[in-house]
């Protein structure tokens, strides 16, 4: 099915606002083949080593990874940066824990109550 997407999302001018997330890597490596101009996102495998991830994302090229709480850490964000790879998080519905994450790097706070937590950490507008 990855060229019918890709597809949908080149017919629609859609590049620049999605990525393709996955926990499974070769899907990653067919998606990349297929489509290496794509956005891909790395996405938590069940490996509770922080640097995971990161290591999964440097190997396979990808510029996102799907942090999972609680397998990442400072260290982890850190050196995604050093190798220019945004950090999403999933997920915080709770103002402390994302004004951590922020204030850790985080790039994308994934939360089932943005209002809540946009109010929160930037104050409401009126």
């Amino acid at each position: 099915m990855i060229p019918e997407i890709v597809g949908l999302i080149r017919k629609y001018d859609c590049e620049k606002h999605i990525y393709f997330m996955t926990t499974n890597d070769e899907i990653i490596k067919r998606v990349m083949e297929y489509a290496p101009d794509m956005n891909i996102c790395v996405g938590w495998d069940g490996n509770k080593e922080p640097m995971s991830i990161v290591d999964r994302a440097i190997a396979l090229g990808a510029k996102k990874v799907q942090l999972f709480k609680p397998y990442f850490n400072q260290a982890t964000v850190d050196k995604a940066h050093e190798h220019g790879i945004r950090c999403n998080v999933f997920w915080a519905d709770d103002p402390s824990e994302a004004k951590e994450y922020l204030n850790m790097g985080i790039d994308t706070i994934l939360t089932n109550d943005y209002l809540l937590i946009k109010n929160a950490l930037f104050g409401r507008k009126k």
